[in-house]
This record gives C-alpha cells, structure tokens and sequence, in this order.
C-alpha cells in the first residue's frame, strides 16, 4: 500500500516555498535523469539475480523472494505462513538463540514477510567481510537448512491464529478480507490471510519439510544485491546462496482469476468508527502500458491532500481523517481501491458520494494541472525510492516480480510524461467499471444520516 503540493502562479511563490527566497525561480517540472546501473545473470542453480553497486554507505541488503506465498497453499492453508515463520527457529547449524545472538553481535538484521503470491526475507549487513561473511552464513543456513522442530511448531502455530485473529478485528482488514473472499471465490487468492485454523492445526514438521524442499527452490527464487560490493562479489554471494538451496522446483502460473457479481456487504463490529473499501477489478498486469495511466489516475484520485476525494471527504465536508486509493497488480488479476474512515452514521452517505465522485472521474478524466502534480508525486516517490539502498533494494525486487523491462526505473519518468487526460480517461473506461464494483463496511450498525452540507 505521499502528500501532493498545489502549484501555484509565480504571485504565489512566497507561499509555495515557504519565504525561502533561493527556491524562487526553480523549475518543479525538471526532475534528475535517472541513471539506474542494474545487473543481472542467473546462477548455474537457477536463480534470477539482480545487482547494483552502491558504494556510499559500508552497507549491503540481499532480498530473497521465494514464489512460496500462500496461493502456494495446495495441501493445508496456512503451509507458507508457518514455513517462513519457522525458518529462523534452528537450523541445521545453529539453534533460534544463537541465530538471533549471532546476528545482533553483527550487527546484522533479517527479516520475512509472506503474502499471497511470494515469501521475502532480507538480510542488512555491513560490507566489511569480517561483519557480511559470518551474517550471509548464518542466513544462508537458516534459509536452506531449518530443521522445524515440533515444540517451536506447537508454538508458532499459537502465535499466528493469534496474530490472524487480531488482523479480523481491524476493521480496514477485515474488509480488504472480504473483498478477496468475495472477488476471489474459488482462486487461490480468495483466502488473503493464507491460513485456516483447521489447516494450521493439522500441519506437521514432515508437511513443513516437504513444502519447504519445494517452494524453496533455488529456481524458485529471485535475488536482488544492492551495496557495497564489486560485480564479482555480488556474483560470489548469489552463487552461495543459491547453490545452498534445494534444487530443481519451480511454482506454476496461476490461473486467471474468475469473474464475479457486483455486491455490497455490510459487516457489523463494535467501534467508533466504520471501514469502507470499494474495489474495483482490474486485469491489468503491472507491466502492461495501460497500468502506468491507472496509477496516475490513482495518484489525482485518492493520493494526497490534494487529491480529489480528500477534497471533498475531508477538506469540504469534515467526514474523514483521510481516503486512500490504490492499485494493487496481482499476476493473475487486480483491484483498484478506495478506502476510508468515516463516523457510522454516515457509512452509506459516503458511498454513494465516493461512487458518484469516481464516477464522474471515469467519464471525465482528469485535468492537465491535476496530472501534473500526480507525475510529480510520482516522480518524487520514485527519486526518493532510489536514493537509499534498502528502498532500492525493494524496488528492484518489485519490478522484478512484475517482469518489469530492464530498464523501467530509468524511463519510468518519460514514459509517465507522455501520458494525456485523455490517454488516462481512455485506460479508467476501458478498464474500470462501477457495475463490477464490491462495497464492504465494517463497523455498528446505527441509523444513516444525511452527509453534512459541503464547506460548511
């Protein structure tokens, strides 16, 4: 899942730069060339690598992603969340505490994340050999080598219904929950959470292994290197680790995900407040063209204070602390989203005003001054993604699972530049439609409201 600036007319400089006289005269249009060096090979083992060297900092972040998310989940749900959980609970070599000890002494940090269609885990180490050398070890051998012991189990097992059944609770999360479960019937993406109690419970240590001897795969991974190391070094690391893994398994495309009916479904739970999330289906992978209109569209809708439904949500009418819209690609579908917060009483007043609002946005598009700004927000979003190792780290792993063209991060800008009104109006009506559209509130159920007049 970033605040836009309002250009102003030269009158208003004063305020656009907050009384700092030297910022008179820039030119916010003009954004630094993009000069982004990646490498890229694959190990003798399979893995897909990409590499870029940054030597301002004795710093170096290695990404793993594994297509071992929970559309993985073929035998028990819940297999891919306890797989990565347990990795760093001992190993062949050392025991959880002293991965832990080892690690901290370095200096050193990792960390995991599943989600639906990839497990990450990241390691920052410091560049001196005496520090990288012992942390890649330990690392390496926790990724490769877990031995999934059935007490850590039992107790893994405990924290992670634990750790879903306080995700329920959030009402925002419960409703992106229902989005998929309703969107997604039948697809492997229609279980976000990834686990089940029943699928927890009966998982095994012999289950773990097995999972884990698959989707663990060194052809089932993709690395990213960012930091300070020569070419060779890189190329020595991604050998090592690759070469550790097991062999020979790679995850299957999933299917297309299904269609599915227009629907509005109400959640009751206690709180102060209710969670709308209106979804939109859009089949529109992240490296087709047209996507790169959608996240502009995106940007002038629901990214910043600026944006349209801020506008009129928060700034005119008072009904919400903040409306976010989002693009969220999936390899085998998408959505684009809105979602807010709003006072109970007013759940079904804002929905029908957000619906109008994007709407009249697909029939008309956006201004010329409006997609300025969102290519500035993007832009920004994108200098300052590159400016630091760990963001870029990130980022090159997210293009790389998107199958992003070799050079997407250098002509990202241009490519952006070239985008119209019209080019965007075009992409929302082909691709977006309010009849396909689900509507999911959780929160009381009290007695609605008329919406509070606008600029009041």
């Amino acid at each position: 899942m970033t605040d836009s600036t309002t250009l102003q007319q030269p009158a208003g400089a004063n305020n656009l730069y907050g009384g700092l006289l030297s910022a008179q005269g820039l030119d916010l249009d003009q954004f630094e060339t993009i000069h982004t060096q990646v490498q890229a090979w694959k190990t003798t083992a399979g893995t897909d690598v990409k590499f870029v060297e940054a030597r301002e900092l004795p710093i170096v972040d290695v990404i793993l992603r594994f297509k071992a998310g929970t559309t993985q989940d073929t035998l028990y749900p819940g297999l891919a969340a306890l797989t990565l959980s347990m990795l760093d609970e001992g190993s062949q070599a050392y025991t959880a505490a002293q991965q832990a000890e080892h690690l901290e002494r370095l200096g050193a940090v990792m960390e995991k994340q599943v989600r639906l269609e990839h497990a990450t885990l990241r390691l920052r180490s410091l560049s001196p050999p005496s520090l990288l050398d012992p942390a890649l070890a330990v690392f390496t051998d926790l990724v490769a080598h877990p031995v999934f012991h059935p007490m850590a189990l039992t107790r893994i097992k405990r924290q992670l219904l634990q750790n879903h059944a306080s995700r329920e609770r959030l009402p925002i999360l419960r409703a992106r929950s229902e989005v998929f479960r309703h969107l997604f019937n039948g697809h492997p993406y229609g279980n976000p959470l990834g686990s089940t109690a029943q699928g927890i419970e009966a998982i095994t240590p012999e289950d773990l292994r097995a999972f884990h001897q698959r989707a663990y795969s060194a052809s089932n991974l993709e690395m990213v290197v960012v930091g300070d190391l020569s070419p060779g070094q890189a190329q020595a690391i991604s050998q090592q680790i690759s070469q550790a893994l097991p062999q020979g398994w790679s995850a299957t495309e999933l299917p297309a995900a299904p269609s599915a009916p227009s629907a509005t479904i109400a959640v009751e739970q206690a709180g102060a407040s209710s969670a709308i999330l209106l979804a939109l289906p859009m089949n529109v992978p992240a490296n087709d063209p047209e996507f790169l209109a959608l996240a502009l569209a995106s940007a002038v809708l629901g990214e910043g204070l600026e944006s349209r439904l801020m506008v009129e949500l928060r700034q005119r009418r008072g009904l919400t602390y903040g409306v976010h819209t989002h693009v969220l690609p999936l390899s085998a579908g998408g959505l684009f989203t809105v979602e807010w917060e709003v006072a109970p009483q007013h759940v079904q007043g804002t929905q029908a005003l957000v619906e109008t609002l994007l709407q009249a946005f697909i029939d008309e598009g956006p201004t010329q001054l409006e997609l300025q700004l969102a290519r500035k927000q993007l832009e920004g979003q994108l200098l300052r993604g590159i400016a630091q190792n760990r963001q870029l780290a990130t980022l090159l792993t997210e293009v790389t699972h998107q199958r992003q063209p070799a050079d997407h991060l250098d002509t990202y800008s241009a490519r952006i530049a070239e985008l119209t009104p019209a080019d965007v109006r075009a992409v929302m009506q082909r691709r977006l439609a309010l009849s396909h559209k689900v509507l999911v509130s959780v929160g009381p159920g009290v007695q609605q409201q008329p919406l509070p007049a606008p600029d009041q």
